[in-house]
Formats: C-alpha cells, sequence, structure tokens
C-alpha cells in the first residue's frame, strides 16, 4: 500500500524501522519550545486512519506499514522526574504531529479496553504509552507531552489525558482545537467497534506501524535541523520558521554580556503571546504570516503600501541572518544592523504586543470599527488601525475611527483619497514620525474638502449608463453599507432599542427591487403610469432609472428575496411588515408608485446630507442625482414623467 504521511528519509537496512512498543521503550517524549502546536486537522485523521483500516492480515500477522522518521534529541530529566529510572527523555524535533495523533489514538484505545489488549493488562498498557507513577502514586510522568512551560501542556493531559488532578489554565485556541478534534474523531470511530475489532486495531497501531527512529548528534545545532526538516504534513508558517530562527541566531551571538537563556525564554514567551493571540477564535484563527507581513508594514516601510506575505518572508529573513548588513533597510537607502540581542529583543517584543491588537481588528467589539471593516476589509486598512490601536489612547482611538468612517463613506459618494496612503499614515504613527493630534488635522482637512454638486451627480448619474449587469444606484458600492446606515437612522426616528438587522448580518441581508426588474406581471400599471407622456425612444432607459433609482431599492433580511422578489405590492407589503425599519417604512404606504420612490429617495438623500460634511443638495439636484436625465423628471412640480 502506498504510504501517504511519512518523512522523506528512506529506510535501509542498517536503519531498521521499529513498532510503538520499541519506539516508547525506555523513553519519553517531550515537545520542545520552538517547535509549533498541533497542526493536524481532519484531512490528514482521515488519512492516518484509512491507512491503519485498510492493513491486513499477512501469515497471521498485520503487514508492516512505514510510518515516517522521528528524529529525537536527549535531553535531561526534571529534578521532579529523575525518580524515573532506566529512561531517556528526549525532544521531539520532527514527527511530532504524527506521534501526538498516534498517541491521542492509543488512549481512546486503552480507555475502550476492558481488561486490556494483546495479553496486556490495561494498566500495563497505561504505564506503557500514557503515564508512568512512583510507588506512592503522587508524582506521574507522562510518556508524551509538551515541555511543562510550553503552550497547550496542561491541556493536554488535563483534556485529552483526562487527568483531572491537573489544573488546565489554556483558553482554546486553534491548537488546542485540534487537538481536541482529533480526540473526537477517534473516539467516535472506536465508539462502535466490538472488542475483537478494538484488538486488531490496538495491534495495527502497536505492531504495525513501523518508524525509523534517529537521534540527532550532539555536534548538531538541533535548530537548524528543525529549520531544514521544516515538517512535511503541514508546511511551516513564516512565522514559525522565524522564531526557529531567531532562536537559532541568539545561540550564535558573540556577545558575552547577554543570557542566551533569558533571550530564548523572551523569544518563546513572545511566540507564545502570539499563538494565544491568532488562535483565541478557534473558529477563525488568524493567518499568522498575515500578521507577520501587516506588522512588517508597520516596522519597514514596504516599497508597495503593504508588504505581501512572500516579500515580507524574504524581508524578515533579510532582518535576521548573519549578512543583515548587506541589505537596505528600507528605500531610506541605510541599511540592516547587523543582528544583536538588542535588535532580536525589540522586533519581539513589538511583534507580540501587535497580536492581541491584530485579533481586535478581525474579532471587533467597537461598533465603529465593525462599520469601518465594512467599508473596507482590506490590508492597507487593517494595518493603520493596528498602529492605532497601539498607541493604547483610548480617546483618540475613538475620535479617529469615527473620522476614519466618515472618511470612508464620503470616498464611496465622490472619490477623496486614496484609501492605501492609510498604510503610510500607520506607518509614520508607529515610528513616531506623526502624533495623533497632526492626524487628526490632516484627517480634518481632507473632511474639510468642499463638495461640487455638480460633480456628484455627474458621478452617480454614470451607472445609470453601465452596459452590463447592475445599474443605477444598485450598481454604486456604498449603497448596502449607506441603507444599514438609513436602517439605524429609522429605528431611531422610532425610539426602538432592538435592531431588526445589523452588521453581523451584513453577508446574509440582500438588496431588494421594491418594484422588481420583472414588472410586467404585477406592476406594468405603476410603470406605465411613470412613462406617461415620456417619448417612447426613451421608454427603456426610463424603466431602468425608474427601477435602479435610490428610492426603490432596500435590503432585505432572512433571506426573502427569492421569496418576495416579483409579487405584487399587496404580497411585498405584508412580508416587509415583520421585516427590517426600512422594510417597515415602505410597507406603511397604500400603494408603491413612483412619487413614494420620490418621497422616500429625497429622504434618503436627506440623511446623507448628515454623514457626508459639506454635502447641501438643493431640490433640482436631488432630483437630478435621483433621475439621471431631465426627461424622467418633471421640472415644474418635483415628480417624474
Amino acid at each position: 500500500m502506498e504510504v501517504r504521511l511519512t518523512s522523506p528519509y528512506k529506510l535501509t537496512k542498517d536503519m531498521p524501522a521499529v513498532d510503538l512498543f520499541n519506539v516508547f521503550a525506555g523513553r519519553i517524549f517531550r515537545i520542545p519550545d520552538f517547535q509549533r502546536g498541533y497542526a493536524w486537522e481532519e484531512k490528514q485523521l482521515v488519512e492516518l486512519w484509512d491507512d491503519i483500516d485498510e492493513l491486513v492480515l499477512e501469515n497471521n500477522q498485520y503487514r508492516k506499514h512505514y510510518t515516517g522518521t522521528l528524529f529525537l534529541e536527549k535531553i535531561e530529566p526534571q529534578e521532579d522526574e529523575k525518580w524515573l529510572k532506566g529512561t531517556q527523555f528526549y525532544h521531539v524535533i520532527d514527527g511530532q504531529q504524527r506521534l501526538t495523533t498516534i498517541c491521542i489514538l492509543l488512549f481512546e484505545l486503552i480507555k475502550k479496553a476492558k481488561v486490556g489488549y494483546s495479553e496486556i493488562k490495561k494498566d500495563a498498557l497505561t504505564a506503557k504509552f500514557i503515564f508512568e507513577t512512583n510507588l506512592s502514586g503522587k508524582s506521574k510522568i507522562y510518556k508524551f507531552s509538551y515541555e511543562p512551560t510550553g503552550k497547550n501542556s496542561t491541556f493536554l493531559s488535563h483534556t485529552i489525558f483526562e487527568d483531572s488532578s491537573i489544573i488546565s489554565d489554556v483558553v482554546m485556541n486553534l491548537y488546542t482545537k485540534n487537538l481536541l478534534n482529533a480526540k473526537t474523531f477517534f473516539a467516535i470511530k472506536l465508539e462502535k467497534l466490538l472488542p475483537q475489532q478494538l484488538e486488531a486495531i490496538f495491534e495495527k497501531v502497536t505492531t504495525s506501524l513501523q518508524f525509523d527512529v534517529r537521534e540527532i548528534d550532539n555536534d548538531l545545532n538541533v535548530q537548524a535541523v528543525f529549520e531544514t526538516l521544516n515538517n512535511r504534513g503541514k508546511a511551516l508558517s513564516t512565522l514559525e520558521k522565524l522564531k526557529n530562527r531567531l532562536i537559532f541566531l541568539n545561540e550564535k551571538l558573540p556577545d558575552d554580556r547577554v543570557d542566551q537563556n533569558t533571550l530564548r525564554d523572551k523569544i518563546n514567551t513572545a511566540w507564545g503571546k502570539i499563538y494565544t493571540a491568532l488562535a483565541q477564535n478557534p473558529i477563525s484563527p488568524l493567518n499568522e504570516d498575515e500578521f507577520l507581513s501587516a506588522h512588517l508594514s508597520l516596522y519597514r516601510r514596504s516599497k508597495e503600501s503593504v508588504f505581501s506575505e512572500k516579500v515580507a518572508e524574504e524581508k524578515v529573513f533579510q532582518m535576521f541572518c548573519n549578512r543583515a548588513h548587506l541589505f537596505d533597510r528600507d528605500q531610506s537607502g541605510e541599511k540592516e544592523q547587523p543582528v544583536t540581542s538588542e535588535k532580536i529583543e525589540d522586533y519581539i517584543i513589538k511583534l507580540s504586543e501587535a497580536a492581541p491588537f491584530w485579533y481586535a481588528i478581525h474579532n471587533p467589539d467597537r461598533p465603529i470599527l465593525e462599520k469601518i471593516l465594512v467599508l473596507n476589509n482590506g490590508k492597507d486598512l487593517k494595518v493603520f488601525v493596528l498602529s492605532l490601536l497601539h498607541t493604547r489612547n483610548e480617546e483618540s482611538i475613538t475620535r479617529i475611527l469615527d473620522k476614519v468612517e466618515k472618511l470612508l463613506f464620503r470616498t464611496r459618494v465622490i472619490w477623496l483619497f486614496d484609501e492605501r496612503t492609510m498604510a503610510s499614515w500607520g506607518h509614520d504613527l508607529y515610528i513616531g514620525k506623526q502624533n495623533l493630534t497632526a492626524l487628526e488635522a490632516q484627517m480634518d482637512e481632507l473632511l474639510g474638502t468642499p463638495i461640487h454638486n455638480g460633480n456628484l451627480i455627474d458621478t452617480m448619474n454614470i451607472l445609470f449608463t453601465y452596459e452590463r449587469g447592475a445599474k443605477g444606484f444598485h450598481r454604486w458600492g456604498g449603497l448596502k453599507y449607506f441603507l444599514f446606515e438609513y436602517e439605524d437612522n429609522l429605528k431611531k426616528k422610532a425610539g426602538e432599542k432592538n435592531s431588526k438587522v445589523s452588521l453581523s448580518d451584513y453577508d446574509s441581508t440582500t438588496i431588494e427591487h421594491i418594484i422588481p426588474q420583472s414588472f410586467q406581471e404585477f406592476w406594468s400599471t405603476e410603470v406605465n403610469k411613470f412613462l406617461l407622456g415620456a417619448d417612447s425612444s426613451n421608454h427603456e432607459m426610463s424603466i431602468k432609472i425608474l427601477l435602479n433609482t435610490l428610492g426603490n431599492l432596500t435590503i432585505l433580511r432572512d433571506g426573502k428575496n427569492s421569496s418576495v422578489g416579483n409579487k405584487s405590492w399587496q404580497d411585498k407589503r405584508a412580508r416587509f411588515r415583520t421585516g427590517s425599519y426600512n422594510e417597515i417604512d415602505i410597507a406603511e404606504k397604500d400603494i408603491w408608485d413612483h412619487a413614494e420612490i420620490v418621497d422616500r429617495g429625497i429622504k434618503m438623500l436627506e440623511f446623507m446630507e448628515t454623514k457626508v460634511h459639506g454635502l447641501k443638495l438643493s431640490s433640482v439636484e436631488k432630483m437630478k442625482l435621483l433621475f439621471y436625465h431631465d426627461y424622467a423628471i418633471n421640472q415644474n412640480d418635483g415628480n417624474p414623467s
């Protein structure tokens, strides 16, 4: 059978593979601090399970299956572990993902055993593969675990190996979620198996899975080996490789004034903080390399507005290498400083400080930030907000975020500025080139830029002439956000406190034409009334204007679009009465025709005037904005002809 999850090192006659009984014989395994957490997901779990399940008997024993190479480094036990004699402790330098998975499977298998497996009692199997205790039973040493000070150590023993005597202080994150998912995966697989089937699985796991076990020579640098191996099950992120690089460089620093262990501890502490922050939401863990590149956009100025992940990887390893002084620092012409303990410490502190703020951006608890991210979810904007939150000046942060929302919405009404420049604002703020007061003044100056109503009308009118797809206001990039803002305005006017639709519903909310685009069956009377007196050559365009003007568009919640779309006004009105505040406001009308569309459109533009500083439209300008052309406007009474 083809091996799927293996290391690239091939077996030779002088490197015999061994089964798990031999792997665990006289060995205790620890995952070192420079390793990442458990990263296997369902795909890898399924592949391993299928490999095990498909092993068949040949000559009364299950066929051997080469599972991979384990690279181990001898270490000294902790003081409270020295009572265990005849055992060697090891760091797992490569193979930790496979070994972690198999240990979880073994635990679930042993837990399911009534007496034991393979003529070995359950207690003996636990001592062999899970943990050993001293004579008093008060001291316990796990055969496989993370370093006691490492991330997720207590979670593994408490939650995965179900040790109630250990208190877990680990917050659920991506890696603990993966551990728990693996435990659940195997528990479900084993749940309905008969005793003889469990026996077969145990025998396959412990005797058929074959490992090539290698100990790394003392004269090899372990971190260098780790960086070379790089893990084949799932590629390491740049962030993970950078951590190892910094630990490696730390050991090579010639500065005797610096305690290498102290700096190594700081690196590990920094990465622990980063991993914890980025994986706080296990449902949607943050991309490590996107975070690294975002922070680097503040720490070093990119040729573009921000660093891409690929360019960031190249740059960060230029910053931290033995030839750093040969590379440009940024576009200033200065060169990178050589690697020192001070350079490493400055970078890791600032990187780890940024991680909780990066999480806060992607999981906002500030309503204004949620609005901003709806308007612009790009990296340039996030880099700016990251720098802003880093100032920790709550009063200024509140004021500036409010200005950011105004700037972004103003730019969607009529172009004001290139939003990519916000990354440069963030960089200048981060390095102290600009302060918060000057930044606010710059924003106020932009917000004070005069609006030329004629340009605004021309810009919006162009939307009606687009050749393909959505036309008119239905094509306006700011429409959906504006309708949500108008929703909030209507809620306040109604004196209500509870939202019927909120920004959390943004992606699941649709935009609806009240008079539908397929109007012929139920809406011909209203449309034909609008066309009275108009030249027949303008009818097609007039219909497009009526259907796609601002007042004829609303947001619908709860997926009503497909069920309401082309229905009559009576049917729509009945549904609208239980919908959003936009829908309820529309449903108050006994009829819905062009006069109601004009009335609603004007009210919406009046609200827009309150949102956009300096915007003031005359009645004629509002009609031109809403209805594109004179042939769709009766200049005498303000109604469409």
